[in-house]
C-alpha cells in the first residue's frame, strides 16, 4: 500500500504520518464498535489495522537504511 517515495525522507516521513492517523481513526472505530453486534465489523477493522501497522514498520525499517546510509557516507 506504500507509494514509493524514490527514497525522499520527507515524503517517507508524510506516508508515515498519513499510516498512523489512519491507524488512529480505524483504532477509535473498532474501540467504538459494539462487541454484540458488530463482531464481524471488529474483526475486519482488527485486520485493517494490523495490515496497516505492519505496513509503517517497513516504512520505519525504509527510513531506518535511509538515515543509516546517509551516515555511512
Amino acid at each position: 500500500m506504500v507509494l514509493p517515495a524514490n527514497d525522499r525522507l520527507d515524503d517517507l516521513y508524510a506516508i508515515q504520518r498519513v499510516l498512523q492517523e489512519e491507524v488512529n481513526r480505524l483504532q477509535v472505530m473498532f474501540d467504538t464498535e459494539d462487541d454484540l453486534s458488530g463482531s464481524v465489523r471488529r474483526y475486519i477493522l482488527n485486520i485493517q489495522i494490523e495490515a496497516l501497522q505492519e505496513e509503517g514498520t517497513k516504512l520505519s525499517a525504509r527510513i531506518s537504511d535511509i538515515l543509516e546510509r546517509d551516515l555511512q557516507r
